[in-house]
This record gives C-alpha cells, structure tokens and sequence, in this order.
C-alpha cells in the first residue's frame, strides 16, 4: 500500500479537452498511476449564460484514472505533473455534485494506493 504522504498532488487537470475551463480539478499520482477528477464546466465567459455543462452523459463531474507518462519539465512551468501514458483510462466514476467528487477522487486515490 502507496502511504498518503507518498502521494503527489498537482494544481492543474490531469485529463479532459476542456479541462482549463472547469472550475473544479483534482489531480493525484498514486504509485504509477495519475488520477484526475474535473467538473463544473463553464463554457461561457459571458456572465448571463455562466452556469454549470454537463462534461459527459448525465455528469457533471468526473474521476478517471490513467498510467502516469513522462513529467511536465516546460521552461514557464515545470509543475512535474505527469502526462497521461495513453489516452484510455483505467477507471472512471461520474458524479453530479462536487462533494461527491470530492470523495470519489479521495476514494479512486486510496483504491489505486493498493494495487502493485
């Protein structure tokens, strides 16, 4: 078992397009793998329209697991977030409040701390 304090946290989305444009994200690598939770997606800018979108089916927020790839190592950056090894993900969990995603990220995290 990966211990919580050997887990690595990062300030950036760790998966989806429009990752930039959601007001919620989580990212963890735990061990080899890189869990990412995003939500609340704002399409707009514009004040009259500035409500949450659905970021899949019927969800509002979502975790999904992937293999860790390389580090960011960007000159402007080099936050040392991992990139995604492939684009398919591992696991996945759908969520429509952010409390659920929350748990749902803490819950993939400890999940993954267990596996080899």
């Amino acid at each position: 078992m990966i211990p919580e304090s050997k887990w690595e946290w990062f300030g950036y989305a760790g998966h989806l397009i429009v990752g930039h444009m959601c007001r919620f994200h989580l990212c963890t690598k735990v061990g080899k793998y890189l869990i990412s939770t995003v939500g609340d997606y704002r399409s707009s800018l514009d004040k009259e329209d500035d409500k949450p979108r659905e970021i899949g089916c019927n969800r509002l927020y979502e975790t999904m697991v992937f293999l860790a790839g390389k580090r960011c190592v960007v000159e402007h950056c080099r936050c040392g977030q991992p990139s995604l090894k492939t684009a398919s993900e591992i696991d996945f969990a759908g969520y429509n409040v952010a409390g659920d995603a929350q748990r749902g990220h803490m819950k993939m995290c400890r999940k993954y701390a267990r596996k080899p």
